[in-house]
Parts: C-alpha cells; sequence; structure tokens
C-alpha cells in the first residue's frame, strides 16, 4: 500500500488536531526565513583623527585634521570650556605683570624657550621692548577681551565662532602665549602655527557653510511641501 504523502501548511484553529510534523506555524516560518538572510556587516570603525593629525607632517594633512579637530571642539562644548579657562588665565597674567617687570622679563625668557617648539620669530628688539613698555599688556588684555566678547556674542556651533577667532589670528604679529592659548582653546598640537591654524579654521568654516545650505535646502523644501499640503486640503474636503 502506497504511503500517503502530505504538505506541510500554515497552522489553523482548525487543524490543531492534526499531527505536529505536518503543519508549519507562522512563528517557524519567520525563523527560517531570518536564518536565510546574512547578518549586515558592521559599521566601520571611525576615522582615528588624532593618531592620524600626530603621525602626519604635512601641511595639507594638518590643515584638514585640523578642521576636524576644530569641529570636534566646537560640538563637544571643549572650545567654550577652554575659554573660559584662557580668560582667567590672562587676566592672571596681566594681574601679575602690571606690577613686576621682573614677571615680565621672566615670561620675555619663556617666551624665547617655547620658540623653537612653535616655530615662531620672537628672538629679537621689538619682542623684548614690548614687555618692558607693557605693550605685551596691552595686547594681552586685548585679547582676554575679544575671548570674553566672543563667550557673550557668539554661538560656539556656528561660523561665528570661527569668524571671530579668525579676525583675531588676523591681527597677531609675534604671538606666542595667545597662540599657545588658541591651539589649546581648539585641541590642536604645538606644530600649528599661526597659518596653519587660519588654514584650520578656514576648512571649517566652509564645512559648517555647506551644512548649513543643506539644511536651509532641506528646510525649504518642506515649507513648500506643507504648503502644497495645506492647498490641497479645502479641495479634498470640497469633494467630500
Amino acid at each position: 500500500q502506497q504511503k500517503k504523502t502530505t504538505t506541510p501548511k500554515l497552522i489553523t484553529d482548525k487543524d490543531r488536531s492534526e499531527s505536529p510534523d505536518e503543519v508549519l506555524t507562522k512563528d517557524s516560518l519567520v525563523v527560517m526565513e531570518n536564518q536565510s538572510i546574512p547578518p549586515p556587516p558592521p559599521p566601520p570603525p571611525p576615522l582615528d583623527t588624532d593618531r592620524l593629525r600626530s603621525a602626519t607632517n604635512s601641511d595639507g594633512l594638518l590643515a584638514v585634521l585640523g578642521a576636524a579637530q576644530v569641529l570636534k571642539a566646537m560640538q563637544d562644548g571643549s572650545a567654550k570650556r577652554r575659554v573660559l579657562e584662557c580668560v582667567a588665565a590672562i587676566e592672571q597674567w596681566v594681574e601679575q605683570g602690571s606690577h613686576s617687570m621682573s614677571f615680565r622679563l621672566a615670561s620675555w625668557r619663556n617666551l624665547c624657550a617655547a620658540q623653537a617648539d612653535l616655530k615662531i620669530a620672537t628672538r629679537n628688539d621689538s619682542n623684548m621692548l614690548a614687555f618692558i613698555s607693557k605693550k605685551a599688556i596691552s595686547n594681552r588684555k586685548m585679547f582676554a577681551t575679544r575671548l570674553q566678547e566672543t563667550v557673550e556674542t557668539a554661538d560656539f556651533e556656528s561660523v561665528g565662532f570661527l569668524k571671530a577667532i579668525h579676525t583675531m589670528l588676523s591681527q597677531m604679529n609675534s604671538p606666542c602665549l595667545r597662540l599657545e592659548l588658541l591651539q589649546y582653546i581648539l585641541g590642536l598640537d604645538n606644530r600649528y602655527s599661526v597659518a596653519h591654524v587660519g588654514r584650520s579654521i578656514e576648512l571649517a568654516a566652509t564645512c559648517l557653510s555647506i551644512s548649513a545650505t543643506e539644511q536651509q535646502q532641506q528646510q525649504q523644501q518642506q515649507l513648500i511641501e506643507d504648503t502644497n499640503h495645506q492647498n490641497d486640503a479645502p479641495e479634498i474636503t470640497a469633494s467630500l
């Protein structure tokens, strides 16, 4: 006698009495379907820009990776926090320097010692005279004032913050402490000269401008769609 064969089917309340070998539940079909689809590959690890920045000596790469670091400092809030720290440090230096020429001369000697690391020409008579004549005090006091104004007026996640920093940078002649503070604020190392910091800020500003333009276009497109939807609503109501 030929054995009767049956085709598996989805189980229903009517089929509950049948043999469990002859029916397939919906859950078992879902499991079989999931087993046949391979899992998606994991996402690539994030780019370690800090490691790349420390390993390169290329001016172009320093500017690009510096721009990435500048944007990171703006977004995570570290730039604003460091600006406040720098303002307090400069005000303390101005207070001590205003009452002591020996303190100002010691600062000038420290400036000369940092010359090799910062790659800035500072060992000349005009710079020493600036510390003797208190010109360095007025420069740093003005720098602290502009930093404080930036904190009070600029949005640290917008191009306005970068414009403020770039303006201060463009007005520096032979900075040392001020450049070092800007490097600290933006999270850059001491290989970033005035020119390097300037290029990094310009690239970061370009990235923000492109992002802002795309966001504005999306908002305009959404506004157009919402307006069209509102104009279509009375026609639908009238037809009903």
